[in-house]
């Protein structure tokens, strides 16, 4: 039997946040990462603590990156999704709104590689209901070396409709 070609997939990215660009990010460009949630079943009096079965809980889609421009206009509207100062290129986060639902301030994040001979894989996420995650630390470094932004965002489940059939979803891919 011959052996295989090897095709690797790689290649940038370039992103939107509700339709505004994301700017350069360090060299990790996008980490995408998914919590399964589970229940375990392991207290049993046949088998102690050992896991013999286990519940599906769902999904958890986070999407991590580290900005290195953050006066890009989808940099600031992630920091400032709840709230901005209505002057231009400002970094003044406004309180507004506290108790609000976090699904009400989320927006499109549009994820779009840019390479395509060969193609990578996938070539667009879009993700509908995405915002920065709950919790999520944002550091900003003023120091004399680049300044980096981290990122955390959560996406938020939405339904489709493909074909015939409705599903729940997280982000979509093509």
């Amino acid at each position: 039997m011959p052996a295989g070609l090897v095709v690797p997939i790689s290649g940038p990215a370039i992103g939107l946040f509700n339709a505004l660009p994301l700017g350069t990010l360090s060299d990790d460009g996008y980490e995408l990462s998914c919590t399964v949630q589970g229940q375990e079943v392991n207290e049993t009096d046949s088998y102690g603590m050992t896991l013999v079965e286990a519940i599906y809980r769902g999904q958890n889609w986070r999407c991590r990156m580290r900005g290195l421009e953050f006066d890009k206009t989808g940099q600031l509207a992630l920091l400032q999704m709840f709230g901005k100062s209505g002057a231009a290129r400002s970094l003044t986060p406004i309180l507004v709104q506290v108790g609000d639902r976090w699904t009400t301030y989320n927006k499109t994040l549009l994820l779009t590689s840019i390479l395509g001979d060969p193609p990578s894989f996938p070539a667009t996420i879009t993700a509908l209901s995405a915002g920065l995650a709950p919790q999520q630390q944002t550091a900003f470094m003023i120091t004399s070396k680049v300044r980096e932004m981290p990122f955390e965002l959560v996406f938020i489940p939405y339904t489709v409709t493909v074909g015939s059939s409705t599903f729940n979803v997280p982000f979509t891919s093509t």
